[in-house]
């Protein structure tokens, strides 16, 4: 008879098509169609920088004209690597023989060949693309032919002289940059509005807006670009905070902030960058007006202590996103999961991932990608005021949640 023991349960799996990020594999080649985000734009100096993305390793540089270069590391001529390389005004020379490559991999040195290298222009080192944004640095890795326009967003368009772009590349409200664990189920985890009470609010105390602990109506939406999760909540004042949050093929995530800093249509974005299979580094693109307090660092527990200054005991005690979703393991293990009810939003998001996964696999081109000069993709999530008489979709936003 089985009382659920834990003796003699099968071994767990997890399902690849929800981890994977190497070349080749349905996963990392969904993820190669789409623009991702590398590094900081800081990182990008004339000091060679190691990097990984999707399972690649790469070297990233700023050459001293300003222009950033991603280039494989393994020099093409005898294999060394360029992060030893000199960065020049133009280019980056190999320190073991001196040949110097553009930002597009072009040889453009060869300072042992007769006349500098008669043939060099038959070399190239392997590059990837670039596109800086808002001080990130992108860039694509899938096939050429496919490339797709750089996107812009409305949120980030028409920016005035009193503001600025932030960038937060701390994981889950203050935690270390990079989280040992798998990409996706940090990304699915927006779509989970049910562990905002609580985890953060029964579990390790109020650590968003006190208005949020109001228990709302919840609806999951589809859409052609990802899936969006409506959460409304009847205020004290007769007035319903309307909050949405959404996700976007592959692995962006648009949330309104919890703090409720920001009325109307979100300010900011995050991308979960897919390192490899086990690490996740989030990069967060902010507007915001020039001089103001940046965002993105939470505190912890009565005493308001920031995350890294938590006892091992505290993390226990003040769990945040970066414990619950780091204690899942490196990758999740899926076949002992039991979805249910609450979990609709993460399922609809693991539905849509692989739908787009056979699309590519069958030559298509997946959702979100476009070719020819797009205008600015339009983002939904927000944190909306409306009254009892008014149609949301009418007048989305108030000035102010309090009357």
């Amino acid at each position: 008879m089985d009382d659920g023991r834990a003796y003699g349960r099968p071994v767990g799996i997890s399902d690849p098509e929800l981890f994977q990020t190497g070349a080749g594999t349905p996963s990392g080649e969904l993820l190669r169609r789409y623009w991702q985000p590398v590094a900081l734009s800081s990182e990008a100096t004339s000091i060679p920088r190691e990097v990984r993305l999707l399972s690649e390793d790469l070297v990233l540089y700023r050459s001293l004209d300003g222009t950033p270069g991603l280039l494989g590391p393994r020099c093409c001529h005898r294999g060394t690597s360029l992060f030893y390389g000199r960065v020049e005004e133009d280019c980056i020379r190999c320190p073991y023989h001196g040949w110097a490559f553009s930002a597009d991999g072009t040889c453009t040195d060869q300072p042992c060949e007769p006349d500098r290298g008669r043939n060099k222009s038959s070399y190239r080192q392997p590059w990837y693309p670039v596109q800086e944004f808002g001080g990130v640095i992108f860039t694509y890795m899938g096939p050429p032919e496919k490339q797709p326009d750089f996107p812009r967003y409305d949120i980030f368009e028409d920016i005035g002289h009193d503001e600025e772009f932030h960038v937060v590349d701390h994981f889950a409200f203050g935690g270390p940059n990079v989280a040992p664990c798998n990409w996706f189920q940090t990304h699915e985890n927006v779509m989970d509005p049910y562990h905002v009470f609580i985890l953060h609010n029964a579990i390790s105390g109020p650590q968003f807006d006190p208005r949020l602990e109001i228990w709302p109506r919840i609806d999951w939406q589809r859409h052609e670009w990802g899936v969006t999760a409506t959460q409304d909540r009847e205020l004290p004042d007769g007035t319903t905070l309307h909050r949405i949050t959404e996700t976007r093929l592959p692995n962006i995530r648009v949330v309104a902030t919890p703090t409720l800093a920001y009325l109307g249509k979100t300010n900011n974005m995050s991308w979960a960058q897919p390192i490899d299979d086990t690490h996740t580094r989030v990069f967060c693109i902010l507007r915001i007006p020039k001089g103001s307090p940046p965002q993105g660092l939470g505190t912890y527990g009565p005493d308001a202590k920031g995350w890294f200054d938590l006892t091992d005991e505290e993390h226990q005690t003040y769990p945040g996103d970066y414990e619950t979703q780091v204690g899942q393991g490196p990758i999740t293990l899926h076949s002992e999961e039991r979805l249910s009810s609450s979990d609709r939003g993460v399922s609809m998001v693991r539905r849509q991932y692989k739908e787009q996964i056979r699309i590519v696999a069958a030559g298509g081109d997946p959702m979100g990608v476009t070719f020819a000069d797009a205008a600015p993709v339009e983002l939904v999530a927000g944190n909306y005021v409306i009254d009892g008489d008014t149609d949301f979709s009418v007048v989305p936003i108030a000035e102010t949640l309090d009357s």
